[in-house]
């Protein structure tokens, strides 16, 4: 069956191993995409040894761990959710959830209610001063034209 194709269940399981595996010719790619956007000579090989493990019977599984024990864990798309990767996986979520907390805490902090007195009544001296300075802005805020 040679060729490149992503029909039946081999198609399928040949997709999904290629798209999970990181060409190494330094495009950063996944194997199925290197092949077609970047045309390396190192991901048509992967494919057909892909592929060809597939017609064999091997599953996607095993097929990733050859891979992985031949180059290394760099090989994956994702790294395994281990050791020092677990930092990958899980501070940008902390970072976003860290950021808005603070946020609201700024935003909150801003005026607190317990510190703001009610005016109910303003006697005039204070409302001839507020009409005052409301026109004075009025009067700088004005264009010049």
């Amino acid at each position: 069956m040679g060729g490149h194709y992503h029909g039946g269940l081999v198609g399928d399981q040949l997709l999904v191993v290629e798209r999970s595996l990181k060409c190494n010719c330094s495009c950063g790619l996944d194997v199925h995409s290197c092949q077609f956007q970047m045309q390396c000579g190192t991901s048509p090989g992967w494919s057909e040894r892909i592929r060809l493990d597939l017609e064999a019977g091997q599953t996607p599984e095993a097929i990733q761990a050859g891979f992985v024990a031949d180059f290394g864990t760099q090989v994956l798309m994702l790294p395994p959710p281990e050791g020092f990767n677990l930092l990958g996986y899980f501070l940008p979520a902390a970072t976003i959830l860290v950021a808005g907390a603070l946020i609201g805490l700024v935003a909150r902090g801003g005026m607190k209610r317990e510190r703001l007195a009610p005016v109910t009544e303003i006697d005039d001296e204070d409302a001839e001063r507020l009409r005052t300075e409301m026109q004075k802005l009025d009067q700088a805020e004005s264009p010049d034209w």
